[in-house]
């Protein structure tokens, strides 16, 4: 059955194993305590410039960007050597803060960028960190503007999101894309954009993005999924400008091909899905590993029916080279407002979606209210979650077993779950309730 995202939203409490958690007293799943909140307003973006991360791209590489006001880069210190940085691009008058980016020797132990430490990537990573759709949406639709509140960080969270999740000392940041929603002005005397940028330029990135986002940017490596927030008719110019991890293409395109990040004995494959059209294209052109399972990293989900409300085509199938038990572990995505970790009779593997990192929440049936629980539909059931957070995956002492928690926005789990993986055996992902 095909389902609009509303529609694959919980429709009846009654379906839910875990039942309702509301806003009321007792509320586990919705609690929020605003005076630990990082109080992000526009502001406050004015003129301090993220910390430098490090990034990771196809061919093994290992990136470290900065931006700066200054009109040249500065080098970044590697096992006790000098490495210059070179411009990404050069500055315009909407993105006028040079980029800087140096790809690391392979095998670099240390390295520090103006006295600051980076913190560098791991063989095998044993804690990775996922995150999506983090930005405040103030867009046009139907007519109208649709206005989130910005300058409340209850009703935008992806600062206190951010904050919290660098405090999990995590060893792989994954974002799974959306990254700026500022799309149109903020309506003439609205409390709640007042201030905002706007638009596919570095003072709407500089808000959306970067300034709630610095405590974990210097927090551990991180890979960057396109969005279909990032097509190039909306803020694509900023995506490739600042994230993208291979050179510069000179201008925006939608059809960038998939890319792979070994990381340990796993690989992960890199999808845009920006445009819908390039995910099956681009699902064709991945040689799976031989000897290591394959993840897929995408913002739009696929396999779950219904998920994607804006299809341009055909919905996108694994190809017969991914078919094999065991040969794709899970699909990792986002795109829809809500945290659903789903699992499908016809032995697929799990389709983990974590798309409430900060932007406006898909509503469930209970209005104003998060909720927690179970729903089974034919074919799949899905573990979801309708508040902001963050999943989190640890590998566990025994062979081809992750520990993944679905957090909330004050990193209290709300779910538990076992992914239990190996080649030539059929991915399970049990989840439950968190005590």
């Amino acid at each position: 059955m095909s389902l609009s995202r509303t529609a694959f939203a919980l429709s009846l409490c009654a379906t839910a194993s875990y039942g309702c958690k509301t806003t009321g007293e007792g509320a586990k799943a919705a609690t929020y305590d605003k005076a630990s909140a990082p109080e992000t307003t526009q502001q406050q973006t004015t003129n301090a410039l993220p910390p430098p991360w490090v990034q990771l791209g196809p061919n093994g590489a290992v990136l470290v960007k900065v931006l700066t006001a200054a009109s040249t880069c500065p080098s970044v210190s590697v096992d006790g050597a000098t490495l210059p940085m070179l411009p990404r691009s050069t500055p315009t008058a909407d993105f006028s803060v040079l980029v800087c980016q140096a790809t690391l020797p392979a095998g670099s132990k240390n390295a520090s960028l103006n006295g600051s430490h980076l913190t560098l990537p791991q063989a095998n990573p044993h804690k990775i960190l996922v995150v999506g759709d983090t930005g405040c949406e103030i867009k046009a639709a139907k007519g109208k503007v649709e206005v989130q509140d910005c300058n409340d960080p209850k009703k935008w969270a992806w600062a206190q999101v951010a904050a919290t999740a660098a405090a999990e000392h995590p060893d792989l940041i994954i974002h799974v894309g959306d990254y700026h929603y500022r799309e149109v002005a903020c309506p003439d005397g609205d409390p709640k954009c007042s201030g905002a940028a706007v638009g596919d330029q570095w003072a709407s990135w500089h808000q959306d993005f970067f300034t709630p986002a610095a405590p974990l940017l210097s927090a551990a490596p991180w890979i960057f999924v396109r969005g279909n927030h990032e097509l190039c008719a909306r803020a694509g110019k900023g995506w490739f400008y600042f994230l993208d991890p291979r050179p510069h293409p000179g201008a925006c395109r939608e059809d960038a091909p998939p890319y792979q990040v070994a990381v340990g004995n796993h690989s992960i494959a890199v999808i845009d899905s920006a445009n819908d059209a390039n995910v099956q294209v681009s699902l064709n052109n991945i040689t799976p590993p031989t000897n290591a399972i394959l993840w897929l990293a995408l913002h739009r989900p696929f396999l779950t029916p219904g998920i994607d409300d804006e299809p341009s085509g055909p919905i996108p199938t694994l190809p017969a080279t991914m078919q094999p038990s065991g040969k794709v572990g899970a699909v990792i995505a986002g795109h829809s407002h809500l945290l659903s970790l789903n699992t499908f009779t016809n032995g697929a593997p799990p389709e983990l979606i974590s798309g409430n990192g900060g932007t406006t929440l898909e509503k469930s049936h209970l209005t104003n209210e998060a909720f927690s629980g179970v729903l089974t539909q034919p074919g799949y059931s899905a573990t979801q979650y309708y508040d902001y957070g963050y999943l989190t995956f640890e590998q566990t002492d025994q062979p081809g077993q992750w520990s993944v928690i679905a957090h909330d926005r004050s990193s209290a789990a709300i779910f538990q779950c076992t992914l239990q993986e190996g080649l030539g055996l059929n991915t399970r992902l049990d989840c439950k309730a968190a005590p």
